[in-house]
């Protein structure tokens, strides 16, 4: 299975060994196009002597462009191979990646990619190795961040974070959905709550951050943010809420962000309509759309209430496969909207884009009434002031008459 731009979705490739050329089974666009040739091919040097032209390609190792068979150099490949296997199998080691053995399996294939397409030239292994074992943890959904391989490796999260995206236009994962759509920060509660040292009551500390967590997404915070924030402000709630007294310095040491940070999203969370209830309205409101999300995730699982006659308005529309599900979406998009909102409710706020646009458009609004009404003044000034002037020549004109006839006629 490879991700195919056109379909968004992972498709089976077809790939023809002849031509060297891979598409798409469903829409039919190249996905890669690498011609090999299975034919040797001499040239005459300058001494006379033949030499093999091209490049030695096998399963474990692609040649350097203008080299020949001679120059393969097997021993330093393997021990750069083996440099980055150690560095991955220490990182994941003092992170604590589980399951280890097949984390570490998967990152060793992308850096022996890396190597072969000689991505390693200039650049360090520990970057390379932490690069490659933060894409597996994205995609397996493991909570951790790249700031956490930053501190592991002592690099400048920016350096390594310009590995990442220079590795994955590399790898074509950019326009991937694991790399596209955001992080949920549900994923980290559990590892930030056990770093804080709640003891026994860790659990229900968590559960309470991960309502939390969905009360804020269902009000948009999330959209923009890093999910650190996100989950520093639950924790603290959280933790208060159950009696720990935790600092907002403990909370900013763990999930890496600052305090004025942290300040910012319980400020906004005090904003929403969740942040001026008691806890027991709290509970009894997440109990309550949790039980609605359960629902929710059932009908869309077979497909219960599906609409196919209504018009699509999502990234799929015009796909002749793909049919409309709800609110103008088709199946997949409606459930990573429900995802990253927290499903199609009434109790949360208005997306950040329409709040903006309907701003917008009360500002607009407001200024063409108020044109209207200094035009309508204007009017009124203008049609006073022309009353007036005909008011004015009008007794003129009646006076200067009275004054006509009251003189006396001549001679």
């Amino acid at each position: 299975m490879v991700w195919c731009e056109s379909c968004q979705a992972n498709v089976v490739a077809d790939v023809n060994d002849s031509s060297g050329f891979s598409c798409c089974t469903s829409c039919g666009k190249v996905l890669e196009s690498i011609v090999f040739s299975t034919e040797t091919v001499f040239a005459k040097g300058a001494d006379g002597s033949s030499q093999a032209m091209g490049n030695f390609v096998s399963d474990s190792f692609a040649g350097r462009g203008g080299r020949g068979l001679s120059s393969y150099d097997s021993n330093s490949h393997e021990q750069s191979l083996a440099r980055g296997k150690n560095e991955i199998d220490d990182v994941a080691e003092r992170l604590g990646v589980r399951p280890r053995e097949d984390m570490c399996n998967a990152a060793c294939r992308l850096y022996k990619l890396a190597v072969q397409r000689n991505f390693t030239r200039g650049r360090r292994v520990q970057q390379v190795a932490g690069a490659c074992l933060y894409i597996v943890c994205r995609q397996e959904n493991k909570p951790f961040m790249l700031i956490d391989f930053s501190d592991m490796l002592q690099t400048n999260v920016f350096v390594l974070g310009a590995v990442f995206l220079q590795l994955c236009r590399l790898l074509r994962l950019e326009q991937h959905p694991i790399f596209q759509k955001p992080v949920d920060p549900s994923l980290f509660i559990h590892r930030f709550a056990d770093r804080l040292d709640f003891k026994k009551r860790m659990h229900a500390v968590s559960n309470t951050a991960l309502r939390l967590v969905a009360s804020m997404k269902r009000d948009w915070m999330q959209t923009g943010r890093r999910p650190s924030g996100i989950c520093g402000a639950a924790l603290y709630i959280a933790a208060h809420i159950h009696g720990f007294r935790r600092k907002k310095l403990d909370v900013v040491s763990v999930v890496h962000i600052g305090e004025s940070t942290l300040q910012q999203r319980l400020d906004e969370f005090e904003l929403t309509k969740s942040g001026t209830l008691t806890i027991e309205e709290f509970d009894e409101k997440a109990a309550e759309l949790e039980d609605q999300q359960h629902n929710l995730a059932k009908e869309i699982e077979y497909g219960i209430g599906e609409d196919p006659h209504g018009m699509l308005t999502c990234e799929h529309r015009g796909m002749e496969s793909v049919q409309h599900f709800a609110h103008g979406m088709c199946r997949i998009c409606f459930a990573e909207y429900c995802r990253v909102s927290g499903g199609v409710h009434q109790e949360g706020m208005d997306p950040p884009a329409f709040i903006r646009a309907e701003i917008q458009r009360l500002n607009e609004a407001k200024q063409e009434q108020l044109l209207l009404e200094d035009g309508g003044e204007r009017m009124a000034l203008e049609r006073a002031m022309d009353d007036a002037l005909q008011s004015t020549e009008l007794l003129a004109y009646t006076s200067s008459s009275q004054l006509a006839l009251k003189e006396p006629p001549a001679g």
